[in-house]
């Protein structure tokens, strides 16, 4: 007699009722998908490394903050804008997605774009993407009260002292302008970390997330953008505008949101962060290349503790 074959739900296997074959000839749909988390959370940690560098390097032509965000939000918005006429606001409450417009789109690039054009690269890396994982950890902890392993607290102890030597080779030889740089990099760093968490919770699909972050980004900046003074669009060659306009609109806008939210949905918002503390090192590494900034060795001792806390945050044990 034929096997029947039962299908449950959503499931892309079939589960069989008559003879079951060997358990390690049954593929685990949840390693596959584990594993795009981690591709995705690698590509992350990419995407990161270059929205530091790519947008410093913005800052040494004439462009302003509100330049390199109108090519944020703008490029994102247009292209993601049909995506988001199709699904809209799906079963999301208006006032949940205005929370991720911000803390994903509008307040974390427009803090960060401050701190890059006021703190130096390695600043950048180490306050913004090397805090995500402590701050998404503490919002964790404090809303969801979940256990935690001792490995991760050992990692993220030493994320934080990594903070710590690069917070006291900030304000050692700070000035105002150095200061309020490194603060914006620590709220822009904020806004992701709540973005991780609420996204999580919420369940909004990467695709969708990434359209209504876009799109209420590109309604509330773009008539704001017209209205500010000391624009220097004009003022910028074409290579410089197509070139941050496809980093800044296309690669972070539009991608680096989507991976971001496919990865959480893999992997957690938890251990999704603690790939971002890869950033440091490999920004302070091309910033000494493509921008000639040499990192203190305070900065280096945070950089290099920020990652070896990553690498044991993310240890199974």
């Amino acid at each position: 007699m034929p096997e029947k074959v039962c299908w449950r739900g959503d499931d892309a296997l079939p589960r069989l009722t008559g003879n079951k074959p060997p358990m390690s000839s049954v593929a685990d749909p949840g390693s596959d998908s584990k594993a795009m988390g981690i591709l995705c959370a690698l590509a992350v940690v990419a995407l990161f490394a270059g929205f530091t560098l790519v947008s410093r390097l913005g800052f040494t032509t004439a462009l302003t903050v509100p330049d390199i965000a109108l090519l944020r939000f703008g490029i994102a918005g247009l292209l993601l804008c049909p995506v988001f006429l199709k699904y809209r606001l799906g079963s999301l409450k208006w006032h949940q997605a205005a929370g991720l417009a911000f803390t994903g789109g509008l307040g974390f690039a427009l803090f960060a774009y401050t701190g890059f054009r006021l703190a130096p690269a390695s600043h950048g890396a180490v306050l913004l993407h090397g805090t995500i994982p402590l701050f998404t950890f503490l919002i964790i902890h404090l809303t969801l009260h979940e256990s935690v392993r001792r490995a991760r607290k050992i990692g993220l102890f030493l994320i934080l002292a990594g903070i710590v030597a690069m917070a006291w080779d900030s304000i050692s030889g700070a000035t105002e302008r150095q200061l309020v740089g490194d603060a914006s990099l620590l709220l822009a760093a904020i806004c992701w970390s709540v973005y991780g968490v609420t996204v999580k919770r919420l369940g909004v699909p990467p695709v969708h997330a990434a359209s209504i972050v876009a799109t209420f980004s590109m309604v509330c900046f773009v008539p704001v953008y017209f209205l500010l003074p000391g624009k220097a669009l004009h003022l910028v060659g074409w290579r410089d505008i197509v070139a941050q306009g496809a980093f800044q609109g296309v690669l972070l806008g539009v991608v680096s949101i989507f991976v971001y939210t496919r990865a959480v949905a893999s992997l957690g918002a938890q251990e999704t962060a603690l790939f971002t503390a890869a950033v440091p090192c490999i920004t302070t590494v091309l910033a000494v290349f493509l921008l000639g900034e040499m990192p203190s060795s305070a900065a280096l001792l945070g950089v290099f503790t920020v990652t070896a806390g990553m690498a044991i945050a993310l240890r199974k044990t």
